[in-house]
């Protein structure tokens, strides 16, 4: 299985999203943020396939671009996605724009996955909610359901 092929990277987006909800809901906030930020992440990395045609992560510019540690860096993910960046940024609603906000300033990988704290459930809730929104906007942008 190649984990930069488009499908793979839209169904763990999927399933990350559903274990985020499914940590908070057992009150392991700090695993749920994790593990719904990798989901935006892996979202965004099919969103750039989706947009550049490809069918692989490995093959879109972004790859080519930025490599190691930068590939889990949403606002560089996003940099890629001008379209969606000024969607974002344009929505008169301020619902993607908070939630982007909210994910990208909270989401730093390597803080959460060596954290030995349990986290804030208030936190958690208004991430996994941020979450939900981007995952739902991301996807639909690809002609995908979440």
């Amino acid at each position: 299985m190649d984990t930069y092929d488009r499908r793979c990277q839209l169904g763990a987006s999927r399933r990350m999203r559903d274990d985020a909800v499914a940590l908070h809901n057992q009150k392991r906030w700090t695993g749920a943020i994790y593990l719904g930020g990798y989901a935006i992440e892996c979202a965004l990395k099919s969103l750039i396939c989706y947009e550049e045609r490809k069918n692989n992560f490995k093959d879109t510019k972004c790859f080519q671009k930025v490599q190691g540690a930068s590939l889990h860096h949403l606002t560089i993910l996003l940099n890629e996605l001008i379209i969606i960046q000024r969607s974002i940024l344009l929505d008169r609603s301020g619902i993607y724009k908070t939630a982007w906000n909210l994910v990208s300033l909270v989401w730093r990988n390597d803080e959460l996955r060596y954290s030995n704290k349990l986290g804030d459930e208030k936190d958690s809730e208004k991430f996994i909610e941020a979450v939900q929104v981007l995952h739902t906007f991301f996807l639909a942008k690809q002609d995908e359901s979440s």
